[in-house]
Parts: C-alpha cells; structure tokens; sequence
C-alpha cells in the first residue's frame, strides 16, 4: 500500500518590509517541490517586481486582499511591519489559512491577544519567525539537553552583535526598525525574540523575573536603543543574560551562546565557527559549528502535511512578545 503524496501547499508572501526572512523565504518555496509560491505582495511595486524576478512569480499585487481573497492560497507568509502583522494575520486566519509570521508577532500584548484568540478559533498553524526548532544546530544543543550530558542547566549567556538594519538591500538608513510607531524596540528585540524562544526551548523553565539595561551607544540619534542586555531569572533557579546590540563596524557582526550545567557546558559561536562540549571531568571538545538557518517552512509542512506540531506555537510566540515587554519596562524603571 501505497501512501498518496499531499498536494502541494500554496503560499502567499504578504509584505517584505522584513527583507532578511522574507526574500530568503520566497525563493526557497519557489524552488521546493512541495510548495507553490502562488502570489506576492507589498506596498512598494518596485521590491515585488524585484522578488518576483528573483523567484518566477507572475501575481503580484500591492494589496493584502489579493492574497487573503484568494481561496487557492492555504498558507500566508507575513514579513510587513510588525505594527501591520496583527491585523493581517487576524484576517488570514479568518480566512482559515495556515500563518508564518513576521517577529514578534505584535508590537504589544493586547494585538498579540488577538492573534492567539483568532488563530486557536480558526485551528489554523501558526508558526513564528523566531522559532527554529530542527536546524542542524538546534538539534544538536536540544541532543545534548536531551542526554543528560550536561545535568541541569544552571546558566546561560546568548548574544548577537550586529550592524544597523537596512531598510531595503543597499539602503543607507534603517527604515522602519528604528520607528517607535511600527516595532516594539530596537536593537534588543530584534534578535532577542530568537534567543528567548531557545532558551524556552532548551531551559524548560517559565521566566520568574527579568532586568537590564538599554542604551544607544554608537547611534546616539536613533529613536530606539542600539544596546540592549538584560538578566532572566527563571523559575528553576537558573540565571540567563541576553545582549543584543546594532554597534559593530561592518563585517564584525557575530552571534553566541555559553550554556552551563550541573555536569557540562556548551558553547558557539559564528566568530571562530566553532561548537565546544564539556564535561565533567574532561577538556572541551571542538567541532565545526552546526548551520542554524530559519526552519519556518519546514515546520509549516510538518504541521499542515504530518500533524506535527511546531516547536514554537501563537502562544509561544505571545510569551516571548510578553517577555521583551517586561524587559523594556525594567530597562525604563531602572533609569
């Protein structure tokens, strides 16, 4: 007996105001046997006839509608700005199609209510763009959990130094990731949404209390911090830090993480390439670091074609938005 091949799942990219997710995104469904790239959008003409050059796509549109209206689309692909995302989610999932969205998936807790509310109404997939479950480099930190090798996690260090964002590829200025009106913040959350949803996944522990700091230290002109580091205190007991930060000169951004427990440690990092494992009782032990790119498609198909839940769900991605919150609140009382 044979087992019948799922159609393949049509998707709809809305927006590429987040260029970094979404044009890597486009061009991987147009290129995947499995799924079809059946329309793009977004406000600007110019960025959807460059995309659609870049993946063959031939509908292309500058309003949402022609996407959501469509009722040979199964799953949309959010990358606008995160204060357009709630609303078009709410509508896809209205519509009862499957959702990547852009992250976070709000600018603030009463939006990200809606999303959940719809989304779990709907039973539609919901998978966050900071969630990155079953990459090479995920698995091996979740195997190494998993194992027992390195006890109870007790610690963690997480950081990510990176440039300015561009507005668009080549653009000089940072467009809308340095407007207070259309994200939650600046440099912290722009890559700590990723880091939280790891540490969620690999500490297992509820966030118990959180503080930390925020500044602009290089551009001193921007609205929003190009600094940011905060300490979590999860319920565990164990002590976490995250620091993010748009500071680095060109070509010197880097991203890693040290994760210590009661019988070994892990470290990585982009810098030098490398993974290390430690423990008790043993040297550190190097190889080459695992590839950690975004596995938003393929834990959509796992989902829609196998039931397979994702990693990270809506109200995975709610938490982490509430976290961030909490952290600027703190970073604000502290001043």
């Amino acid at each position: 007996m044979t087992t019948a091949t799922p159609a393949p799942l049509r998707i709809g990219v809305i927006g590429l105001d987040h260029w970094y997710a979404a044009i890597p995104f486009a061009r991987r469904v147009a290129a995947e046997p499995g799924v079809r790239l059946r329309a793009l959008v977004d406000r600007d003409p110019d960025r959807v006839a460059h995309v659609a050059g870049l993946t063959g796509c031939e509908r292309t549109s500058t309003d949402p509608a022609f996407i959501l209206d469509d009722a040979e689309i199964d799953a949309i692909a959010c990358f606008t700005s995160v204060d357009r995302n709630p609303d078009l989610v709410v509508a896809a999932a209205r519509a009862g199609k499957h959702i990547v969205s852009v992250k976070p998936l709000a600018t603030n807790l009463a939006d990200a209510d809606r999303v959940v509310e719809e989304v779990e109404r709907a039973g539609v997939v919901f998978v966050p763009s900071e969630s990155r479950h079953t990459s090479p480099l995920a698995r091996r930190l979740s195997g190494l959990v998993d194992s027992g090798r390195l006890g109870e996690l007790r610690a963690g260090t997480f950081a990510m130094h990176s440039t300015l964002p561009a507005a668009w590829p080549g653009a000089g200025e940072p467009g809308w990731w340095a407007d207070p009106a259309r994200t939650a913040g600046g440099a912290w959350i722009d890559h700590a949404v990723y880091q939280i949803d790891r540490i969620t996944a690999l500490f297992r522990s509820p966030v118990a209390g959180i503080t930390g700091t925020t500044a602009n230290l290089v551009h001193r002109e921007l609205p929003l911090e190009d600094y940011g580091h905060a300490v979590l205190t999860l319920e565990s007991g164990a002590v976490v830090t995250v620091e993010d930060t748009w500071i680095t000169p060109a070509g010197a951004s880097s991203t890693r993480a040290h994760i210590v427990g009661s019988r070994g440690a892990v470290f990585h990092s982009t810098a030098t390439e490398s993974l290390g494992v430690a423990e008790e009782g043993g040297a550190w032990t190097v190889e080459t670091l695992p590839p950690d790119p975004s596995d938003t498609l393929d834990a959509l198909l796992a989902a829609v074609n196998d039931g397979v839940a994702p990693g990270s769900t809506v109200r995975t991605a709610r938490q982490t938005l509430a976290t961030c919150l909490a952290f600027y609140d703190a970073a604000r009382g502290a001043r």
